[in-house]
């Protein structure tokens, strides 16, 4: 059997590795000159690793199969625990550890705990600032949602399902199985052991998967793949794009699916200091302006140049987008200047990492929309000869992240197996 695997980010090399273990080769193409993706770890900004995509490990569950890999391949971790290693500017304009500023406000423990009590469960319809309204919440705890878990999540909060997200609503900071963790040794140590030994095409645009008997996909340079089968593992934004064109046209299945999910614009501005600008055991930082949600990746350092980034989408990033790359880094030092207090601080380097505009990506990573709760397992359905992995179709509590994608490439991979 020959199979062919549209993309190199991780749902496409999980989907390779796992037909591979099956005993059948695949060919992966690829449109970038590198393969990762969305997970982009750059070694050349500084002395450590510095992830300009995803960026961390999301829980210690079963269901989090990264750790498979860290265990096997011996990676170091650092465990981003939230409470006394970040600081949040509240409400009110304090300046806390988190720890102090939940202890303080019960309003802000219940937007970290999640404990919603006997609260009904959302509706179908639902978006996540409807519910949250319906339920009780205040309008101070809507903006700490709307900065901390709606910017994670990758949009503002009405275009969030609060239904695609009430499994998430059960997180706790203070429970490991839903801590965060960065991987010091670089994202790139796991995903370079996942693809060796793998068949990848670089530099080869899929433009045209033509589907109409077995799979032939045509690449923007001109060179031609046919197969048995294909896994599919294109980012949402291409595939509502116009970019990649399917003949026959996708089924109304596949179209609605597409309809019901939308590519959040998640960015990242990465600053270069000359030494620490906090205290050492402060890693991370929750600001009321914009950019909303920062962290270091050099925690942990005695002395040194240190690495801070900013993360946020929704309006956050359509913002930081219509300033442009100079006002972007700079409105971003200004808000950290003020948040820590420092309003001479200068950076060594910058870097804006701008995932909307990224031809191959469009943005982040996806959202599922108020009404389309079953959009991801209608985009995940094989249409055979085509398989379909990627994060967007991934169950809503796997998606946005890393072991998420890899989940879908295993399917992926079962699937083809099975329909061999």
């Amino acid at each position: 059997m020959k199979v062919l695997v549209v993309g190199a980010g991780i749902a496409g090399l999980s989907a390779a590795f796992h037909l591979r273990k099956a005993g059948i080769e695949a060919t992966v193409l690829e449109a970038r000159d590198r393969i990762g993706g969305r997970v982009w770890t750059d070694r050349d900004f500084t002395d450590i690793p510095v992830e300009f995509g995803a960026e961390l490990i999301h829980g210690r569950s079963p269901a989090v199969n990264t750790w498979e890999w860290v265990e096997k391949l011996g990676l170091r971790t650092w465990l981003w625990n939230k409470h006394d290693d970040s600081m949040i500017r509240t409400e009110e304009g304090d300046w806390l550890i988190m720890g102090e500023a939940r202890a303080a406000s019960t309003e802000l423990e219940q937007t970290r705990s999640w404990d919603l009590g006997d609260a009904p469960a959302p509706r179908d319809d639902e978006d996540l600032c409807r519910y949250l309204r319906r339920i009780g919440f205040s309008e101070a705890q809507l903006r700490y949602v709307q900065r901390s878990f709606a910017n994670a999540e990758g949009e503002r909060m009405d275009l969030l399902s609060a239904a695609a997200h009430a499994q998430l609503f059960k997180d706790s900071d203070g429970d490991d199985d839903y801590s965060d963790y960065r991987i010091l040794d670089g994202y790139d140590s796991y995903y370079e052991r996942l693809a060796a030994g793998l068949d990848i095409r670089l530099n080869s645009a899929v433009h045209t998967i033509d589907w109409s008997d077995q799979v032939t996909l045509t690449c923007a340079g001109g060179a031609v793949f046919a197969a048995d089968a294909a896994a599919v593992t294109l980012p949402l934004g291409l595939l509502q794009s116009d970019r990649v064109r399917f003949s026959p046209p996708l089924p109304g299945s596949k179209r609605e699916a597409l309809a019901g999910l939308k590519m959040g614009p998640v960015m990242k501005l990465v600053y270069l200091f000359e030494e620490p600008i906090l205290d050492p055991a402060i890693g991370a930082i929750y600001a009321r302006g914009n950019p909303p949600m920062w962290w270091s990746p050099s925690l942990g350092r005695e002395g040194g140049a240190t690495v801070w980034t900013a993360f946020f989408s929704g309006d956050y990033a359509r913002e930081m987008l219509a300033l442009g790359e100079d006002a972007a880094i700079a409105r971003g030092l200004a808000t950290l200047r003020r948040e820590i207090g420092n309003p001479d601080l200068q950076y060594l380097k910058a870097r804006w990492v701008n995932w909307p505009q990224d031809p191959f990506a469009l943005g982040g990573y996806s959202v599922c929309l108020p009404g389309h709760y079953d959009a991801r397992e209608k985009l995940a359905s094989p249409t055979p000869p085509l398989f379909w992995a990627g994060e967007a179709s991934a169950p809503h509590h796997l998606t946005a992240m890393v072991h998420g994608a890899y989940f879908t490439g295993q399917r992926a991979a079962r699937e083809i197996v099975e329909s061999a």
